[in-house]
C-alpha cells in the first residue's frame, strides 16, 4: 500500500483506515491507472444503505475486511454477487495510517 504524505519501509506491518466511499471496484487489475493500491478481493455481501442510490458491497481482502460504496448502477454495471472475485482500488491520499 501506498500512503500518501507518511514515508514507510518497504515490508513494514501497518495498520489503516480507508473510508467505504474512498474504494472503487475493478473487474480486472488496472495497471494504466492512477491510483497506485490495488488489491485482490471476494465479494461477500451487498447491502442496502438507507439511500436509493447506494449499496454498501463488504469484501474479504487477503483475509482483511473492506469495505466499499459504491451506486446500485455500478453494482448492476459489474453484475456483483457474493463469492466474485474483483479489484479493489484505494487512491493513497485516501489511506490512513
Amino acid at each position: 500500500m501506498r500512503v500518501a504524505h507518511a514515508p514507510l519501509a518497504p515490508g513494514k506491518r501497518l495498520r489503516f483506515k480507508v473510508q467505504a466511499r474512498d474504494v472503487s471496484l475493478n473487474l480486472r487489475d488496472d495497471a494504466q491507472s492512477s491510483i497506485l493500491n490495488r488489491l485482490p478481493v471476494r465479494v461477500l455481501e451487498l447491502v442496502d444503505t438507507d439511500t436509493a442510490a447506494h449499496v454498501l458491497v463488504r469484501l474479504d481482502a487477503g483475509g482483511n475486511p473492506l469495505l466499499a460504496r459504491i451506486t446500485r448502477y455500478s453494482r448492476d454495471q459489474l453484475q456483483l454477487r457474493p463469492g466474485q472475485l474483483l479489484w479493489a482500488q484505494i487512491k493513497s491520499v485516501a489511506v490512513l495510517a
